[in-house]
C-alpha cells in the first residue's frame, strides 16, 4: 500500500516538497489500513456468529462430489483423494495394558484442500477412565514434513507415521505428544527421564495392526449420504476387525498392550447441509464377530441416520433411517448438574429389526479434541441386548 501511494505522489513531485509528499503518503496509509481494520472486525464478527463446523456445509463447485456411479477400488483408495474438499484417515483403538488397565486411543490424519493448496493435519489422544491426553501435527506435502505413498501405504507428518508392508495393513503406526523427549527402553536413565516426562504429561503410542479381513464399503457400494432428501455424501469404507499389539508409554512408564482398532476412510467435498448441525457416530463391538456402526447427522428440521451390522466373516448389512431410534441422555449442564460437558453421556440405541436394544454411556467426558473445529471421540461401553465396548464422536455441541 505505501509503495502505491508514494508512486502516486512521484507523478507530482513537481507541485509538492518532500514534506507534503511524505505526508500524504502517511494519510493514504493511515486510511488503508483503517478500512483494513474495518472489513478484518466486520469478518471477524460474521465468524463469531457461524459455527467452525458450516465450513463442512459450504459448497463452491470447485471440487468433485461423491457420486452413486464412482467405484472404490482397492489399493488406489487408500491414497489421497485431491479431486475432492476433505477426507481422513482414521483409527480408534481401545487397548488393555499388560497389568489390566484399560485405554483408549485415537489416530487421525486429515486433508482440505483450500484452493489449490492442500493442508494435512493430525489429531491424536490416549486416555484412560480419568484422564486425556491430546497432540496434534500438521503441514503440506510441498514443506517436506508429509509424505504419502501407496504401495506400501505410507503415511508421515513430522514424527507421527503409519507404515505398511502392504497397501494398507499390516502395518506399524506411531505417534504421541513429543516422541523425541520420550526415553527408550533401553536408556540407562531411564527412571530419572520418566520423571521428568511424567511431569510434562509425554505419552506415545507404537501400534502393530493386522487383519485378515477385506474392507466394508458403507452405504451403496461406499456412496454414504448424509442427507435425508439433499445429494450432501461420502465415499465411506471401514475396517472394524484389527488386532492390536505394540506398547505405550503412558504415566512414566511404558507397558505392553493388546486390543482391537477400527478404521475408517472417508472422502467426500461437502459433508453437511446448512440446516444440519452436526453428528453423533458410533463404532461398537456387539460381540467378537460382530460390529456395528450408527450415525445420525443432526439437524434444525429432519435428522438423518445411518447404521450397517458387519460380520467378521465378510457380509455386511445396511440399516435405513426408519429402523433406527437414537435417544441422548444429560446433554449439557442446566439437565445435569454432575456435569459441565455440553455432550451427551449416554444414548438409548434400538434397532429392533436386528434384535438391538442398548444403553450407550460415555467413559470419560474429558475426552474432547480441541483442534480447530471442536469435537467429542472416545470410549464408550454398552449394555442391554449387547454388553461391550466401542467409541463415539460427537459434534456440534460447541461453537468452538
Amino acid at each position: 500500500m505505501k509503495t502505491l501511494c508514494c508512486r502516486y505522489s512521484l507523478k507530482h513531485n513537481l507541485k509538492l516538497n518532500l514534506k507534503h509528499r511524505l505526508k500524504h503518503c502517511l494519510k493514504q496509509l493511515l486510511i488503508l489500513l483503517a478500512c483494513g481494520l474495518i472489513v478484518t472486525g466486520c469478518s471477524e464478527e460474521v465468524d463469531r456468529k457461524r459455527s467452525p463446523l458450516k465450513l463442512l456445509a459450504d459448497d463452491n463447485g470447485e471440487f468433485a462430489s461423491p457420486s452413486i456411479d464412482n467405484q472404490v477400488v482397492f489399493p488406489q483408495a487408500h491414497a489421497p483423494q485431491k479431486n475432492y474438499r476433505q477426507e481422513w484417515w482414521y483409527l480408534t483403538a481401545t487397548l488393555t495394558t499388560e497389568d489390566g488397565q484399560s485405554l483408549a486411543s485415537q489416530w487421525t490424519l486429515f486433508r482440505r484442500a483450500v484452493g489449490n493448496k492442500h493442508w494435512y493435519f493430525a489429531h491424536a489422544a490416549l486416555a484412560d477412565a480419568k484422564s486425556h491426553n491430546t497432540a496434534y501435527r500438521n503441514g503440506r506435502e510441498e514443506f517436506g514434513n508429509v509424505k504419502i505413498t501407496t504401495e506400501p501405504f505410507s503415511a508421515t507428518i513430522d514424527d507421527w507415521q503409519w507404515q505398511s508392508t502392504s497397501t494398507l495393513l499390516p502395518a506399524r503406526l506411531v505417534y504421541g505428544s513429543a516422541i523425541g523427549s520420550i526415553p527408550s527402553e533401553a536408556d540407562p536413565l531411564i527412571k530419572e527421564k520418566a520423571i521428568l516426562t511424567a511431569a510434562n504429561n509425554d505419552w506415545q503410542v507404537e501400534l502393530n495392526l493386522s487383519t485378515r479381513q477385506d474392507y466394508f464399503l458403507q452405504g451403496e457400494n461406499g456412496f454414504s449420504l448424509k442427507h435425508p432428501s439433499l445429494n450432501i455424501a461420502s465415499h465411506y469404507y471401514s475396517q472394524p476387525f484389527i488386532e492390536v499389539t505394540g506398547k505405550v508409554y503412558w504415566q512414566g512408564r511404558w507397558q505392553k498392550v493388546t486390543g482391537q482398532a477400527w478404521f475408517d476412510r472417508e472422502w467426500a467435498s461437502q459433508m453437511l447441509g446448512q440446516d444440519q448441525l452436526g453428528w453423533d457416530w458410533f463404532s461398537l463391538r456387539l460381540n467378537e464377530n460382530t460390529a456395528l456402526m450408527v450415525f445420525r447427522v443432526r439437524s434444525d428440521s429432519e435428522d438423518y441416520f445411518y447404521a450397517s451390522i458387519m460380520a467378521r466373516n465378510g457380509e455386511i448389512r445396511s440399516i435405513t433411517s426408519d429402523e433406527i431410534s437414537l435417544i441422548s441422555h444429560n446433554y449439557n449442564q442446566k439437565r445435569n448438574a454432575t456435569s459441565s460437558s455440553p455432550y451427551p453421556q449416554s444414548f438409548s440405541l434400538v434397532i429392533a429389526k436386528e434384535g438391538i436394544d442398548i444403553k450407550v454411556k460415555v467413559v470419560n467426558e474429558q475426552q474432547i479434541m480441541r483442534f480447530g473445529i471442536e469435537y467429542f471421540e472416545g470410549m464408550v461401553t454398552f449394555s442391554g441386548s449387547h454388553q461391550g465396548v466401542g467409541f463415539v464422536e460427537m459434534t456440534g455441541y460447541s461453537d468452538n
